[in-house]
């Protein structure tokens, strides 16, 4: 039986969660006992602009994308891209998951719980948010300042890290049924061409550009600063840390 997503449970099982009161970045806590911030019900934490917009006001640096392997199976791939407000020290680091349909030797689809980032400073101020690419990609459920995951025990901060909580599996169509939505339609300005390349099969799920606002000096490509966590809740499905190079900034 497949999944949805029971935010009201998790709730529960994380505690009380703070929650923004309106659209756009949200900071996140450094201290006490609120570890995630909500971002439900939609559209909160959905930024008010793309950052490449014109009133977004950022210059895309750097673009990467990584296929997701598992048992040798492509399963989907990982976007990764930074930005930088001119003349400022402001960074924006973002991710997008796009999973397939493909078989990765459960018999089912792989499915993702939590996104992580790390490299980030745990002095420095962060602040979350996304934005949907088309009109079905996953909101964020909640996030934080974590590196603690769905099933890996209690929600602690730690400063470095920041945890996209948002469930994503391919929800298998019944007999008879068609999930294909090539034809979808996209948002304006959506910034969705990177989701033209094939991932495999035709059945996607894809999150929304996930974003981390920051200061630093700089940025660079390194190894292990995007974690996918697998956290083994439903049928055919392990728990999996896969782990990715990508953008991080420098300090």
């Amino acid at each position: 039986m497949r999944r949805t997503l029971l935010s009201g449970a998790l709730l529960v099982a994380c505690g009380a969660l703070s929650a923004p009161a309106m659209a756009d970045f949200v900071t996140l806590n450094m201290s006490g006992a609120l570890v995630m911030t909500s971002c439900n019900p939609t559209p909160t934490c959905r930024t008010s602009a793309w950052p490449g917009s014109n009133p977004g006001g950022y210059l895309l640096l750097n673009a990467r994308r990584t296929n997701i392997v598992v048992n040798a199976v492509t399963v989907g791939k990982v976007l990764d891209r930074v930005w930088k407000k001119p003349f400022s020290n402001t960074y924006v680091f973002a991710t997008r998951v796009i999973l397939n349909d493909s078989d990765w030797g459960t018999g089912y689809p792989f499915e993702v719980d939590d996104i992580f980032r790390y490299g980030f400073s745990s002095s420095a101020s962060l602040a979350a948010g996304w934005r949907n690419a088309r009109v079905s990609d996953q909101a964020i459920d909640q996030v934080g300042r974590t590196s603690v995951g769905l099933n890996e025990g209690e929600k602690t901060f730690d400063l470095g890290v920041v945890d996209f909580f948002s469930p994503l599996f391919v929800q298998i169509p019944e007999e008879g049924g068609d999930d294909d939505d090539d034809d979808e339609e996209e948002v304006a300005g959506g910034e969705d061409e990177d989701e033209t390349l094939d991932t495999g099969s035709p059945g996607k799920v894809r999150t929304a550009w996930y974003y981390v606002r920051t200061t630093a000096s700089g940025y660079q490509l390194s190894a292990n600063a995007i974690r996918l966590w697998n956290a083994g809740e439903s049928e055919g499905q392990e728990q999996t840390s896969l782990w990715f190079s990508g953008f991080v900034p420098t300090h």
